[in-house]
């Protein structure tokens, strides 16, 4: 006998039953708030959510895990993908309803995603490359690095702040150069190193870029050049997304 195969697609009206269903056994034991067929179809349709960034996954035509995504435009452009609720049997399901999310994002140029995991044994394991945001249950995720790095010096103030100056960004394996790119010495150019990680601390102000660079999770070329990069990456900053996942944290 063929092995079953766990698939995932967008959600279906005929679906709702069978979600209701799957609350039942995945919040079994845990007090939670009584999730009916009024309250999921109300949610389906919050802002930034379509038909198409509703997924299933289901085994055997079994559902096995939901997800439910919201895209919003937020201050300056930014684009941020917010799995509102996420909920499975078992990890293999919570794993490909979270690539179906990614996917999803990046074909429609999100910068950022953030999600509560959901209360499974294993789930860590599937967010291990995630920041866990001041919270504690939230994860975020960069998709874009360039556009989220665009975005972020897009302001005034903070454009006149390296005018005439070419940064190199070396954001993990994503190299970004803003500023006067147009600029022939490469000899002239500041560049910074930093993992995505730091970056990500950094921009949700999980970590001052003063300590950042004490502890050489931020390296810039040239001393004279530390000073300015210090101040440029404090008024980096993104707010703490204050969207939470339908599942309850008691």
């Amino acid at each position: 006998m063929a092995p079953s195969k766990l698939i995932v697609r967008t959600y279906r009206p005929e679906d709702l039953p069978h979600l209701i269903r799957l609350y039942n056994h995945t919040l079994a034991g845990s007090p939670y708030f009584i999730r009916d067929e009024n309250f999921l179809r109300y949610f389906m349709h919050c802002p930034g959510i379509n038909e198409d960034s509703i997924f299933v996954a289901s085994v055997d035509n079994q559902i096995t895990g939901l997800a439910i995504l919201s895209i919003t435009t937020e201050e300056a452009g930014l684009r941020q993908g917010n799995i509102i609720e996420l909920q499975a049997k078992d990890v293999s399901s919570m794993q490909v309803l979270i690539q179906a999310a990614l996917n999803y994002c990046n074909g429609k140029d999100v910068d950022t995603i953030v999600v509560v995991p959901p209360r499974l044994p294993g789930a860590n394991m599937a967010f291990k490359d995630w920041l866990k945001l001041e919270t504690g249950v939230m994860m975020a995720k960069t998709l874009s690095l360039s556009s989220l790095l665009h975005v972020l010096l897009s302001n005034e103030e903070i454009r006149n702040s390296y005018v005439g100056k070419k940064i190199v960004f070396h954001i993990g394996e994503d190299i970004v150069e803003v500023g006067d790119i147009g600029s022939e010495s490469e000899e002239r150019a500041i560049l910074v190193i930093m993992s995505p990680q730091t970056f990500l601390k950094i921009i949700f102000g999980q970590v001052s870029p003063c300590v950042a660079y004490l502890t050489r999770r931020v390296k810039v070329r040239g001393v004279r050049d530390t000073l300015p990069i210090i101040r440029l990456l404090r008024m980096m900053k993104l707010p703490t997304p204050l969207n939470v996942s339908l599942a309850d944290r008691m």
